[in-house]
């Protein structure tokens, strides 16, 4: 005979309540796992965000590198623009090579080393020579 005061126990409620229990564990382990991947997840995704920042501040540190290396080339290009301009106009000032041939030519004329002068009376003589053959 039962006491008063104890629960009769109904089987199927027994079972029922068995299996809601066996289901909530199990739900609560798959909400675990759930909640580790999402935490892995999390964690990646910072990794990469920071792998990210990383490699932006190094490309942002190269492009300034290039920068200041491109301004250094401008004004080396710059200058030596100026130089060859300076030089054009030199040049303009001293004479061609066909210039520098003709004096050549009008001093190995005139020069008294290698150019044969004949004197006025050796002159005369030669052609009064050449006059005489002729007659």
């Amino acid at each position: 005979m039962a006491l008063p005061f104890e629960k009769k126990e109904n089987p199927e409620a027994t079972l029922m309540t068995n299996e809601m229990v066996r289901r909530l564990n199990e739900n609560s382990r798959r909400m675990k796992t759930v909640e580790q991947r999402l935490d892995r997840l999390e964690q990646q995704i910072e990794t990469l965000e920071q792998s990210a920042l990383n490699q932006m501040e190094d490309i942002k540190i190269g492009l300034e590198k290039m920068a200041a290396k491109l301004t250094v080339i401008a004004d080396k290009m710059n200058g030596i623009e100026s130089d060859i301009a300076r030089m054009n106009k030199e040049m303009s000032k001293t004479a061609s090579k066909a210039e520098l041939k003709e004096i050549e030519t009008f001093i190995d004329l005139v020069n008294p080393i290698t150019a044969k002068f004949v004197t006025k009376d050796e002159m005369q003589r030669e052609l009064d020579e050449r006059l005489r053959r002729k007659a």
